[in-house]
Formats: C-alpha cells, sequence, structure tokens
C-alpha cells in the first residue's frame, strides 16, 4: 500500500546561533543581549504594553520593532532565511515576487504567562525569533484545525493533533499565519524574551505567487509501508 502525505503544512527553523553559518546568516550571543537590552528599555518606557494573545502577566509590545535601528540585523537574517529556503522551497522567483518583514513586536512572558490560541490573519507567512530561552519555558504549540479531529480519530504519534516545540535562544521559526499556534505557560521563574513578526508579500506581476519548481516530483511526499506500518523512504 502506498501513502499519500496531502496538504502538509511547511514549518521551517533554523538556529541563528548554530556553528557554521556564514556571518550574513547568523547572530552571535553578544547580539542577542543586546536585544534583550533593548526589550527591557521597550518594557521600562510602556510597562502596560497590549494584550492581545498574550494572557495572565505576558508583557507584550505595540508594533514597532521592525522600525527600531538595534533589530534590523535580525531583520535581515529573517530576511535571508526567507530567501534561501522558503522561495525555492515554493518555486518563486525573487526577480518579480518580493517580501519583507512586516509589523513586528516584543513579547515577554514571565512565570505563568502564555498565549492564548490565535492566528495571524492577512498574510502568507509569520514567525518568531527567541532572544532568550532555555526550552523548558512553555512550549510553541501549534493545533490541528482540521475536521478530521472531530471525527473518531485515533490517538497516534502520526496522526498528532498539536505540535509541541520547546524553543532555545537563538530559534527562529517560520510557519504559515493560518496555523493555528499558542504558547503554554511559563511553568519557570525566567523570564523568555521572543519577537514575533508577520511577513507581507508583494508581487510585480499577476502571476508572480505561482511557483515554479524545476524538476519536480508530484509523488515526492508518497511512500510505501513496511510489514510494521513503517515508511519506506
Amino acid at each position: 500500500m502506498a501513502v499519500r502525505l496531502l496538504f502538509p503544512t511547511h514549518v521551517f527553523h533554523r538556529n541563528l546561533l548554530q556553528e557554521g553559518l556564514d556571518d550574513s546568516r547568523g547572530v552571535s550571543e553578544e547580539y542577542l543581549g543586546m536585544l534583550k537590552d533593548e526589550m527591557d528599555a521597550m518594557r521600562k518606557r510602556d510597562p502596560v504594553g497590549r494584550q492581545l494573545s498574550n494572557a495572565y502577566t505576558g508583557w507584550q509590545s505595540k508594533d514597532g520593532c521592525e522600525s527600531s535601528p538595534i533589530f534590523q540585523k535580525l531583520i535581515n537574517r529573517i530576511e535571508h532565511l526567507f530567501y534561501d529556503e522558503v522561495f525555492p522551497f515554493h518555486g518563486l522567483n525573487p526577480q518579480i515576487a518580493h517580501m519583507k518583514l512586516g509589523n513586528c513586536w516584543a513579547n515577554i512572558n514571565d512565570f505563568l504567562a502564555w498565549n492564548k490560541p490565535h492566528l495571524h490573519n492577512g498574510c502568507w507567512y509569520s514567525g518568531v525569533f527567541y532572544i532568550h530561552a532555555d526550552g523548558d519555558e512553555g512550549c510553541f504549540t501549534a493545533v490541528d484545525t482540521h475536521a478530521k479531529v472531530v471525527a473518531d480519530f485515533p490517538h497516534s504519534p502520526r496522526g498528532a493533533t498539536s505540535w509541541d516545540f520547546d524553543p532555545k535562544s537563538g530559534e527562529l521559526v517560520l510557519f504559515p499565519s493560518g496555523l493555528m499556534h499558542m504558547v503554554e505557560p511559563n511553568p519557570t521563574k525566567k523570564d523568555r524574551y521572543s519577537v514575533s513578526f508577520n511577513i507581507e508579500m508583494h508581487y510585480d506581476t499577476p502571476t508572480a505567487n505561482a511557483g515554479e519548481i524545476e524538476n519536480y516530483n508530484p509523488d515526492e511526499f508518497v511512500f510505501d509501508l513496511d510489514e510494521r506500518g513503517n515508511p519506506i523512504f
């Protein structure tokens, strides 16, 4: 029997602190420290912030990080990753399809702070970058909202209805804006610092949003099963 994966959700992630990244693609611990200090200053200037998906005592800034000089290096790295990997994966031509980071805001989740399930309407991809996180301050959780989950749907690792990600400093996650997601309560006494953002797309021609992938194989997500039901790649 062949199994075909239909309509997969494509989430891209990379730790920008990882060794071997070109200087124009990665960041340093020192730079993350500078971003953390700037976020502390932002919170001091505006201790109330705004209340959207953030719940309990979580602090969220107003939009505007995209205009701050200190965030420009991070924005540059995000745009590089998008052009390096997301565009080629979807077959978009960067000569006629263009992206830029749109609204961007800062988040500080302290003890028990969390973010309610929500979407980011009006764009293609959204993302989050973790400036200060040890991986135990509450998962980033993606939630499956497909109708199949309300049927007699057995629990299985291959049919999970949610995906948990334990973010650490330097992690950049890009996800479709229509993906339902939330942030679990922070069970620690440590503050986690992150920046969230949306991606704006601009097309030079009416067909510029139509991807063309060289040597595309329509069966790339098709596989057979062995005698135990495991995929054979």
